[in-house]
């Protein structure tokens, strides 16, 4: 027994690779502060963006939908064009992209 390194010899253990685990001190609580006040600034940047870019897409989605009930209001009410057809469909592709934009907000 006495040649058989025991179990609580801490120099038999492997070595400890320093950076794990370490113990937070000023430095590292600084750290995390500033990583944190990075990503929520990063977070507000994002949704000011998709805010932006909702607003953008909301005018656009207006002004479509006039376009296309000045052009059903012109035309006789059984007959649409192809360009009304592709407006109407560029409407719901756009009214799916505010909502989708609605739903995804970015937060921490």
């Amino acid at each position: 027994m006495s040649g058989e390194p025991q179990p609580h010899d801490v120099s038999t253990w492997p070595p400890i690779n320093p950076l794990a685990n370490r113990t937070a001190d000023a430095n590292r609580i600084m750290e995390d502060s500033m990583k944190m006040h990075e990503n929520q600034k990063r977070f507000e940047q994002l949704n000011l963006q998709r805010h932006k870019e909702m607003t953008s897409d909301t005018e656009k989605l207006l002004a479509l939908a006039n376009q296309l009930k000045t052009a059903a209001d012109k035309n006789s009410k059984d007959l649409l064009s192809m360009e009304s057809v592709r407006e109407a469909e560029q409407i719901e592709k756009l009214a799916h992209n505010v909502r989708q934009k609605m739903k995804a907000s970015v937060s921490n």
